[in-house]
């Protein structure tokens, strides 16, 4: 199967949040589930810590019961981060470890194979050497549970972006050692092509759609946030990046991360039927192109 063979739509955390990220979710955890059972949702992404929360007054067993009697599976666990901090930071580093293992315990839980990760702080970033034998060592504990670690290069802060992430995991070099393109972030990006050239089809395990304007209106965090527009609707090329993307052979899920205040006043059924609409457009248009 190809990239553009591929049918229905991932829905990673952020999407039906319905709010922004860190304020608590518009939408309970069951109207999330319910929508997501919709015939082309292939599947969502979930988070570590609004698990906590949720099995502070539900078992594990009560919402496993829910996926399963909608039929959802969770695909991905966010959020790791903080592991790239160095000596200097025994504290952050004693809470990123112990925030890992939890994520790997969730995982374990709920039969999640793939933990998202992001680089939050760019500017408390160690050399190239160091970063690399600190990301290796977290892919060497994730494979102990069997999961993948799939890292998002960031362009809201200047200072890992794609040719970064692609040097890490180029220089890591292990087998569950992985990529997330998502598209705000790949066209804010001032050379994504070329590092996503050097990029082997075989480290890209999602594909993440959304879409804004040319340039960003006024503040990089709140269009990165708050005003993307669904798949289509921007100005982003996304049909070129799908192509690429195939033409290079890679074969995974294709998703959507649309952050949108348009999108939040919706109910979660009708965010996500808008939402496989507008990447099932995208997907025809770039087949036929």
């Amino acid at each position: 199967m190809s990239l553009l063979d591929r049918q229905g739509v991932f829905l990673p955390y952020l999407h039906l949040l319905g709010v922004r990220f860190g304020e608590k979710p518009r939408y309970s955890f069951d109207e999330r589930i319910a929508a997501a059972a919709h015939a082309d949702v292939t599947g969502i992404g979930f988070d570590g810590d609004e698990f906590d929360e949720l099995l502070k007054t539900r078992t594990a067993a009560q919402l496993q019961g829910v996926l399963d009697e909608h039929g959802v599976t969770i695909g991905e666990l966010q959020i790791h981060y903080g592991w790239h901090f160095g000596d200097q930071y025994p504290d952050y580093q004693k809470i990123a470890r112990e925030r890992e293992q939890h994520l790997y315990e969730l995982a374990g839980t709920f039969g999640i194979r793939r933990v998202k990760t992001v680089i939050m702080t760019p500017t408390d970033l160690p050399g190239p050497d160091e970063l690399a034998e600190r990301f290796a060592a977290v892919c060497d504990r994730a494979a102990e549970h069997g999961i993948t670690v799939a890292i998002e290069p960031q362009s809201v802060h200047p200072g890992f972006g794609y040719a970064a992430a692609v040097d890490l995991v180029l220089a890591v070099n292990r087998p569950n050692s992985a990529f997330v393109v998502d598209a705000w972030h790949f066209f804010r990006d001032p050379d994504p092509w070329t590092a996503l050239d050097r990029l082997p089809a075989s480290s890209i395990v999602g594909v993440e759609l959304r879409d804004a304007a040319a340039e960003p209106p006024g503040d990089r965090l709140e269009d990165c946030t708050a005003l993307n527009v669904l798949p289509g609707d921007g100005d982003f090329d996304l049909v070129r990046l799908l192509r690429t993307l195939d033409a290079k052979g890679v074969d995974t899920h294709i998703a959507a991360e649309v952050l949108s205040s348009e999108l939040w006043p919706l109910t979660a059924a009708e965010n996500v039927e808008r939402t496989v609409t507008a990447v099932r457009a995208v997907m025809d248009a770039a087949r036929s192109a």
